[in-house]
């Protein structure tokens, strides 16, 4: 965790890589981890790294987030501006790690839903669904998914234009099975509100 904070960006690089790999499937690392003091050095990277740091960081925030009070502590050091800065003009990598942090922070915590939403997330996460790889569409249809839980937000992804590309995505041939799920699961949310269901039921 020290490394995070070395003066060399390629010592930085690499022990972001090892915490990722750390971080990765394996709950106890996750709380150690975050104990260690590693969430605010891996914000920090989120914008002051190398594009491989910032890859890599974003990727084990992706990790750690999985973790109820991590999710908390990566919200309060100012992880979501940046993550939402990565979606929108990050590279391909960037993108699907950011999406994919957002999503495991938006997961069951009203608090961070909206604050992810007031940042300017949906809009990026949208284009997503149009212009990203297919693991970047299926990332941002689970962000979208989580945030769909709030009425606001219903709202607010339905007005950004994510309505006729969740349907193509359920419809596609070529989307994968996850990325259906995901398209599915942010449809049925946001038909909680009736002027959705209408216009899902005119994209279709």
């Amino acid at each position: 965790v020290n490394l995070l904070t070395s003066s060399t960006a390629g010592v930085k690089e690499e022990a972001v890589v090892a915490l990722s790999n750390l971080a990765y499937k394996n709950v106890i690392n996750k709380v150690s981890i975050a104990e260690a003091g590693a969430i605010s050095p891996l914000v920090n990277l989120l914008t002051c790294g190398t594009t491989f740091a910032k890859e890599n960081s974003a990727g084990a925030l992706w990790s750690l987030a999985v973790n109820v009070k991590n999710k908390v502590t990566i919200a309060d050091e100012g992880a979501i501006l940046p993550l939402v800065n990565l979606v929108t003009s990050g590279t391909a990598i960037e993108k699907i790690r950011a999406a994919a942090a957002l999503l495991n922070l938006a997961y069951n915590n009203y608090e961070i839903q909206v604050a992810i939403a007031e940042a300017g997330a949906i809009p990026p996460l949208v284009n997503l669904l149009t212009s990203g790889t297919a693991i970047a569409k299926e990332k941002a249809a689970g962000a979208l998914w989580n945030l769909a839980v709030n009425d606001k937000n219903q709202v607010a992804i339905a007005e950004a234009g994510a309505i006729a590309p969740l349907v193509n995505l359920l419809t596609s041939g070529t989307a994968d099975a996850k990325a259906k799920e995901d398209a599915a699961g942010v449809l049925l949310n946001l038909s909680d509100n009736d002027n959705n269901i209408v216009a899902i039921a005119e994209a279709d």
